[in-house]
């Protein structure tokens, strides 16, 4: 994968995971999986706006589903969280933040130029 399309596919997961109702359900699924009635319930949410979100969820690859009966079962892809999570502490480590002071210029850019 490409430095372009691999950014674009963290930018993609961040901004699905930034909607404050999709990350209240991604924090609900850590606990298992869970129909999706009762995570709507749990949450105080209509169960369409739940379907939707699971919806785009599972499109990014974030979620698995399983039907059970007239059911739908849904839990978090542990393997995508996985590579998420190393991908994370590779690209933003401690370690790879520099102690480097801005370069000393007579001018700041700025600013005019001085003549």
């Amino acid at each position: 994968m490409n430095v372009h399309s691999y950014l674009m596919e963290l930018t993609k997961l961040f901004k699905l995971l930034s909607d404050e109702s999709k990350y209240k359900i991604v924090k609900h699924l850590m606990k298992g999986e869970e129909c999706v009635c009762t995570i709507a319930e749990e949450l105080g949410l209509e169960q369409s706006l739940v379907s939707h979100h699971l919806n785009k969820l599972r499109e990014a690859g974030l979620i698995i589903d399983r039907k059970v009966g007239s059911w739908i079962h849904c839990s978090l892809n542990k393997d995508v969280f996985d590579k998420l999570e190393k991908t994370f502490i590779k690209e933003f480590a401690i370690t790879n933040i520099k102690d480097k002071p801005c370069s000393e210029h007579d001018v700041c850019c700025a600013l005019p130029k001085k003549i």
